[in-house]
């Protein structure tokens, strides 16, 4: 079991000398049987995947890659695959590497092989943290062009790390820009990889936002998208979450990430996910490296497909885009005094001044709100903003910012703590009457607290 001591620790490499899962349950087979018969929909779909996985996995385990073998302290052989689960928070940090083939890395033979397609540079990069006690997943979206200083190189680009110094230099990066936050384990997915799986998946439904027109012969991009709800494939939605040809640049890709990830999630848990498993698993032997072992991998997985979901954190680096006068080049700064409290409550992590709680901080005439009506009716944003003025929160305007909607976000309306801040959500929720709260970094990135108008918000006021 690792101890979690050393989440408060300074920790500048991954924690990789213990496993990460050692609770032991029923035999899985009587257990899943006996599940299985009791839960309907969802759960029931979950369970299933969780006893096919596991089959599946164990008979034909994932290839690692050679850096695997640099950081795993993993015994090669593993005893009791099938009765693991997370009996302790889990810090796993996930890249997905742009493999794009006009990208050559200098460090690597100019004949790229399959190891190398994950020396590249990072498209994505995430630091998942796992709450089995509260079954919550947080995730943190560090945007790619956020400027870190190397060793031996200076100011360059996060996402520059992994081809650079390999997982051990991004691994290590990541933990020293985030407080010295530690990172139990890692995972690589190509780019090919990703359109594969969606393509395996029948494609995911999204809300495009705007018109997207963008053409890149160099970087294989042929962006062209209309807006509204529509499902792509593997390939177009990759182009989708790539874009960043727009006011937001690299925080856009970021949002449009997160819904992603999460229509990805629930895509999983269609009963017809069960069929397509095998040919999951063999695009995730092609191209995923891990140095997750094969009983972590399967407690991870399952904690993916039974955590609740409404619970879930999305939550993004706070910063700001450089100015020209600073650098020659675009960054993303981070703001160090508002990712504190973040990385406090989100992922237990402390300075050695302490850190205070993240609490409603704001009065309402200073919280910065944001309106936007995902059902286009006139004059429901304009009267959400009168309902609250009248309680104080003066400071609320109809949004001019694209907020990336999931594919489903008309239907209810959604109440979007940006900053980690449910507490803000709260208070505007209290105001309104209504509207899911979340936490998630997909509204407006100048609000503290995005209000997303769905259908069940009334046409009429309400007396």
């Amino acid at each position: 079991m690792l101890d979690r001591k050393s989440d408060k620790q300074a920790s500048s490499k991954p924690k990789t000398d213990q496993p990460v899962t050692t609770k032991q349950q029923s035999p899985l087979r009587n257990r899943w049987l006996t599940l299985g018969l009791g839960l309907g929909g969802a759960a029931a779909v979950a369970a299933t995947l969780g006893t096919l996985l596991a089959v599946f996995v164990a008979s034909r385990p994932l290839k690692q890659g050679s850096a695997s073998s640099e950081l795993s302290n993993s015994p090669e052989n593993l005893t009791d695959v099938f009765h693991s689960s997370l009996t302790h928070p889990v810090n796993l940090l996930v890249l997905g590497i742009d493999n794009d083939d006009s990208f050559v890395n200098p460090r690597l033979s100019t004949h790229p092989t399959s190891n190398d397609a994950l020396a590249s540079n990072t498209d994505t990069m995430l630091l998942v943290r796992f709450l089995p006690d509260t079954r919550q997943i947080n995730v943190l979206s560090i945007p790619r062009d956020t400027l870190v200083r190397l060793p031996g190189v200076g100011v360059a680009k996060i996402d520059s790390t992994n081809w650079r110094g390999g997982i051990k230099l991004a691994a290590a990066t990541v933990s020293r820009q985030l407080e010295n936050v530690p990172i139990d384990r890692y995972i690589r997915l190509s780019r090919n990889g990703f359109i594969h799986l969606v393509d395996a998946l029948g494609g995911i439904e999204v809300t495009v936002p705007k018109k997207m027109d963008y053409v890149d012969n160099t970087q294989h991009l042929n962006i062209h998208f209309l807006p509204g709800k529509q499902k792509l494939n593997g390939q177009h939605l990759e182009e989708y979450v790539r874009f960043r040809h727009d006011k937001l640049g690299d925080i856009g890709r970021v949002q449009r990430q997160q819904e992603v990830l999460k229509a990805i999630q629930h895509a999983l848990l269609q009963p017809e996910t069960i069929a397509k498993l095998p040919t999951l698993m063999q695009i995730a032997r092609e191209n995923i490296d891990t140095d997750l072992s094969l009983d972590e991998m399967l407690a991870l997985v399952r904690a993916v497909l039974t955590n609740e979901r409404e619970r879930n954190n999305f939550l993004m680096l706070p910063g700001r885009y450089s100015r020209r006068d600073e650098y020659p080049r675009s960054y993303w700064i981070e703001n160090t005094l508002a990712a504190a409290p973040i990385l406090a409550r989100y992922f237990d992590v402390h300075t050695h001044s302490g850190t205070p709680e993240v609490t409603s901080s704001v009065s309402p005439s200073h919280l910065k709100i944001a309106v936007t009506n995902a059902i286009g009716q006139p004059g429901l944003g304009e009267r959400a903003i009168a309902m609250l003025r009248q309680q104080g929160f003066t400071n609320a305007r109809l949004s001019d910012h694209d907020v990336n909607l999931s594919a489903d976000a008309s239907a209810k309306t959604h109440i979007i703590a940006q900053h980690g801040n449910p507490e803000d959500a709260n208070a505007v929720q209290k105001v309104l009457g209504m509207g899911h709260v979340q936490v998630s970094a997909t509204g407006d990135i100048w609000s503290d607290v995005t209000i997303v108008i769905g259908a069940d918000f009334p046409s009429q006021p309400q007396q």
